[in-house]
């Protein structure tokens, strides 16, 4: 089964996702991770001096990232959602209305996780999509 795990920023979207891995058996990677080093330092190298700097700085540049991604996914090749599935059944955080709905047809669900009753949802330029689009609400409030 491949997921996809959408929603805003520190609603709890990692923290669901190892709930499924631990629970289910699911392979998981945190796609902020495997996008720090594919997608957004190769971009941005001169303002950090590694991947996990840029990692570690993500919630600050959140605009920042969500064009990176998006710039990356124009390339040839395969998309970002395509290579973390290649050996993982979950990828949490997409925020590209482009991506998704290239992509969509990859996921058996999509879960939305909403924590806005205790945090306010991003800006939406860094977050096109909403919890329509998941076939799944999980309520963390």
């Amino acid at each position: 089964m491949k997921i996809l795990i959408i929603g805003h920023g520190r609603h709890g979207k990692d923290t669901a996702g190892e709930i499924l891995t631990a629970e289910h058996g699911l392979r998981s990677i945190s796609s902020s991770e495997f996008a720090a080093q594919k997608a957004v330092f190769p971009v941005v190298s001169d303002l950090w001096p590694d991947w996990q700097a840029c990692y570690s700085d993500r919630a600050e540049h959140r605009d920042l990232w969500f064009h990176a991604i998006a710039a990356y996914n124009l390339r040839p090749g395969p998309s970002l959602a395509e290579q973390i599935l290649v050996d993982h059944d979950i990828y949490t955080g997409m925020r590209s209305r482009r991506e998704f709905e290239l992509s969509r047809f990859l996921f058996d669900a999509v879960i939305w996780v909403d924590r806005s009753k205790h945090l306010p949802p991003e800006p939406g330029g860094s977050m096109e999509l909403t919890a329509q689009d998941a076939d799944y609400i999980l309520d963390n409030n």
